[in-house]
């Protein structure tokens, strides 16, 4: 049997970028290209890339020197960069810096990936449809499912909007396909994700409309979990909380970054919501969803922030049950407006105040999982450890089996928290 041109995939950055690869690998093996292990003798190099902080920018630089290098040692041929680094810089910017990329796609453009490659590699403006098996990039258990692209909240610290374009819903039709496509390649929990996932529908039906969706994916037979990920604060309400109670799939797991509580840097950082507003939301959250896990993020160093903002912060985290926080360090970025705010904080006192928050976090999750102690979960089981509905892949704890054998990828076992090793459960599995 022919082979493919050999062809390696780079995902970097957030989940959304993950599942935009995934369509990107099974396009191109539909037209000739086989994917293979970095490393491991492809010809083409595909990188999807990150460009949201200075941080992720660098990441992808990086990323692009190693490959141009690789490139002039002979060992691939091609190099193409798409996604939100391309998105995020000027045409002639990014080929000044870097003549030796093959092809550059924008997120706008990564239908044209597949004829751009076939063009490029097999000389032709067209290579025929083969029948392939679908790859997946995550393990058989558990995918993400995007329901969404682009942002119209324009955050004051982010350049999303620039880099994804207005926020449109992708239909009940194609999203429920897509999940039971998931499903019939053995996935048992789906993980919704979007730019803001409770914005879903409100170009389709006038106002947002994220329980219609879930009502129709929780429908789905052989579907376990469904997990939902990027809730924006303000768009939490009863509908949603009765759609999360109403199925059993839905799990009581909600990450909802919130990025700060004081109501004047939110109102700077273009939240459109304000402390109380937010502290109304998890009381009513925490009140009415039963078991709830909740998971946030947070910026540290805002401009203008002052001691007792930060204060109010660290008294904040201690007041709700956040099970997983990831605390971030302000990035100034050029095209935002928040980059104009002043006065700005010293990258020493950002650092001071991410460990500060960190650490009383970690004394927080540490007390409060010493009284699951004795409680029983159902574990899916990962590369070594598990998860409970309490824990997201990647991203969160886990739980850290005393004995594994026998229990492969994806098995499922009722198992016993029997102690803690800081953010993560010690269990034993039940007989």
């Amino acid at each position: 049997m022919k082979r493919g041109v050999p062809f390696s995939m780079i995902s970097l950055g957030c989940a959304r970028t993950l599942v935009d690869s995934e369509h990107v690998v099974n396009d191109l093996r539909q037209v000739g290209f086989e994917l293979v292990a970095e490393g491991s003798g492809e010809r083409v190099v595909v990188l999807n890339t990150c460009s949201f902080i200075q941080s992720a920018i660098d990441e992808t630089e990086a990323n692009i020197r190693g490959l141009i290098e690789r490139k002039q040692r002979g060992e691939i041929q091609y190099v193409a960069v798409i996604g939100c680094y391309p998105s995020r810089l000027k045409p002639e910017e990014r080929s000044q810096q870097f003549p030796e990329v093959d092809i550059w796609l924008t997120t706008q453009e990564a239908s044209a990936l597949k004829p751009s490659l076939a063009r490029l590699v097999f000389k032709s403006r067209f290579q025929p449809s083969v029948p392939v098996r679908y790859t997946k990039l995550t393990p058989s258990h558990y995918a993400y499912l995007k329901i969404s692209e682009g942002c119209d909240h324009w955050c004051s610290f982010c350049t999303i909007p620039k880099i994804r374009g207005p926020h449109r819903s992708f239909s009940i039709e194609t999203v429920k396909a897509e999940a039971m496509k998931q499903v019939a390649f053995g996935v048992r929990e789906l993980i919704v994700v979007a730019e803001d996932t409770t914005a879903w529908g409100e170009d389709l039906y006038g106002t947002p409309s994220l329980p219609r969706l879930l009502d129709a994916l929780a429908d789905i037979p052989g579907l376990d979990w469904i997990r939902l990920m990027y809730i924006f604060p303000n768009r939490v309400d009863t509908e949603l909380i009765r759609t999360m109670n109403r199925h059993g799939c839905i799990i009581p797991y909600l990450d909802m970054p919130i990025q700060h509580c004081d109501t004047r840097l939110l109102g700077l950082m273009n939240r459109k919501y304000t402390g109380d507003t937010l502290r109304r939301v998890l009381d009513q959250l925490l009140d009415q969803v039963p078991g709830l896990v909740l998971r946030t993020s947070l910026i540290a160093g805002f401009p203008t922030e002052t001691d007792e903002d930060f204060q109010s912060l660290q008294t904040f985290i201690t007041q709700y049950p956040f099970a997983h926080l990831g605390c971030f360090a302000y990035s100034e970025e050029k095209e935002t407006r928040s980059a104009k705010l002043t006065p700005k904080l010293p990258a020493s006192v950002i650092a001071d105040r991410i460990d500060a928050l960190m650490a009383t976090q970690w004394e927080q999750v540490t007390k409060r999982n010493q009284s699951l102690i004795g409680t029983t979960l159902e574990m899916v089981m990962e590369e070594g450890v598990g998860r409970s509905y309490r824990e997201a892949p990647d991203v969160d704890g886990c739980l850290k089996p005393l004995d594994a054998t026998g229990l492969a990828m994806g098995d499922v076992v009722p198992v016993t928290v029997i102690g803690v090793d800081g953010v993560d459960l010690l269990v034993e599995v039940n007989q």
